[in-house]
């Protein structure tokens, strides 16, 4: 191994018995996420059985996702649903999107 520097800087090292073997090239193979479009859905949990109720706040977020509008700057649409942790702000995004997903 005459010339070729291995471990140049390691301190406190010890290697007993060890054969250390060095390459003269190196191939570097990066792979991305594929990209996805941007009208797919990833997979999401189902919501809980157990979930009943607010009707209302599905009723409210069906009305305000689903309204046409021509003009750019409605063309994305927020909604923020907002409160104590616990109380299904989570399952209700869930059933939401679980029923619009059959539309």
């Amino acid at each position: 191994m005459s010339g070729t520097s291995v471990l140049s800087a390691a301190r406190h090292l010890v290697a007993s018995n060890t054969t250390f073997n060095t390459a003269d090239a190196m191939h570097i193979n990066n792979y991305g996420n594929k990209t996805t479009s941007d009208g797919v859905i990833p997979l999401m949990p189902n919501p809980s059985n157990r979930f009943t109720g607010r009707i209302e706040v599905i009723d409210k977020l069906k009305k305000h996702f689903s309204t046409n509008t021509s003009d750019l700057a409605e063309k994305r649409k927020f909604f923020l649903l907002h409160g104590m942790g616990g109380i299904g702000k989570t399952q209700i995004f869930l059933k939401f999107v679980e029923e619009m997903s059959d539309c």
